[in-house]
């Protein structure tokens, strides 16, 4: 095995596993709860991506750009039949997300937080620290706002169906069922 990079974040070394894996090569990361243990943005403990030692010369051309996929042009016009589908997401605002955040990342602090800290009082924990509580409430409201945007989307899906049924002709005649 060959580390054909180091990072400091957890997000950038999954983003580079991914490009690789995009152009087949296999990879794993190594010491991401390591780096989660001792905490995000330190530089003690890089999270390690490797690729067999076969694969570690077009790895790295695939990491510095030099080869795989790139960004598409400004100018980029897709061919002709490309069939373009939008409106597959629901409509949500900034703001609806926003407080759908804030409100996932304080009921989360409430209800696992207060039980926590009821445990400090009575001994039985360490207190938590200002990133504890703060990754606590971000995890809260990351969910607060993915559950918002789920909650639109069957709204939307609902109301769609709804749409399609109200299109059809009511029948002539009653239908018995026995």
């Amino acid at each position: 095995m060959t580390t054909v990079g180091k990072f400091i974040h957890q997000a950038e070394a999954s983003l580079a596993l991914s490009r690789l894996q995009a152009a087949g090569i296999e990879g794993f990361l190594f010491d991401e709860i390591s780096l989660a243990v001792v905490g995000a943005g330190t530089t003690a403990i890089p999270i390690r991506l490797e690729v067999s030692d076969e694969d570690a010369e077009k790895a790295g051309r695939i990491l510095r750009g030099e080869e795989g996929a790139r960004p598409l042009a400004d100018d980029f016009v897709p061919p002709e039949g490309t069939e373009v589908v939008e409106g597959n997401f629901p409509k949500v605002t900034a703001k609806e997300v926003g407080s759908a955040f804030i409100k996932g990342g304080i009921l989360t602090l409430i209800t696992v937080g207060l039980p926590g800290l009821a445990a400090v009082v009575g001994g039985g924990m360490r207190a938590p620290t200002i990133g504890d509580l703060l990754l606590l409430f971000v995890i809260g409201g990351v969910g607060g706002a993915v559950m918002h945007v789920c909650h639109e989307g069957e709204k939307k899906s609902r109301e769609a169906e709804e749409d399609s049924c109200s299109d059809s002709d009511p029948p002539d005649k009653p239908v018995n069922r026995h």
